[in-house]
């Protein structure tokens, strides 16, 4: 659909705000899913070294600045040779608020992997995971307040995810139930049935849950009515 300047001139001033409104939050939309994007890409940079612009909310008051600075310092590998993390990102649902301050969203991810923890042969992963998040605009740019990939599913690609699971990727190396409590927590288990969690938020998501720290509204869809 054209639309002239003739057409814009016939709107009302409540109709051009309006207008003006919807426009803002799709472009917050995009900035969204460009800032996501530029994540994924620069997965594995706090291995591999390289600087990168700031894509996280650090000076946010909620934001575990020190906790952030020592994840990144903390080495996961022994050498980075046969190790690779490829993870786009797909099926975004975004819902900004009012004034185009903060935004929740969730991705899928499916991704293929280079694993090779201390030195041994790299294993081939197939992984599958969704990426809820909360993002707050900080100086006049999009910033990733919270949410980190959450595995559904990485398994040696031959054995296949019913009969391998892998943990997350740590030295010292995760139990299987410090993997649940950490970014296993949705993992798919053979002997279990899936909760459709994390949700994506909800058109209401802002009315319902105003504070940008809450997480609860993931969990929307499964909590009591």
């Amino acid at each position: 659909m054209k639309v002239t300047m003739e057409d814009i001139d016939l709107l009302t001033e409540e109709e051009f705000l309006e207008a003006e409104k919807t426009v803002n939050r799709l472009i917050a939309v995009w900035e969204v899913k460009n800032l996501r994007g530029r994540a994924a890409v620069f997965h594995d940079d706090q291995h591999i070294g390289q600087p990168r612009k700031e894509l996280k909310a650090m000076d946010h008051p909620s934001f575990d600045r020190e906790g952030e600075i020592a994840f990144r310092m903390k080495p996961v590998v022994d050498s980075l040779e046969g190790n690779m993390l490829i993870h786009p990102l797909t099926t975004p649902v975004i819902e900004v608020n009012e004034d185009c301050t903060k935004a929740r969203a969730v991705f899928w991810s499916i991704g293929i992997e280079g694993l090779s923890k201390y030195r041994e042969t790299p294993m081939a992963i197939l992984s599958l995971g969704m990426v809820p998040g909360t993002h707050v605009k900080m100086n006049g740019e999009w910033r990733i307040l919270a949410g980190n990939w959450q595995r559904t599913t990485k398994n040696e690609y031959t054995a296949g995810w019913i009969n391998d699971m892998q943990v997350t990727n740590t030295r010292p190396s995760l139990t299987k139930e410090q993997d649940r409590n950490f970014l296993g927590k949705f993992a798919y288990q053979k002997d279990g049935i899936r909760r459709p969690v994390p949700c994506p938020p909800q058109k209401d998501t802002w009315e319902a849950f105003p504070d940008e720290t809450d997480a609860s509204w993931q969990y929307e869809y499964i909590k009591e009515r």
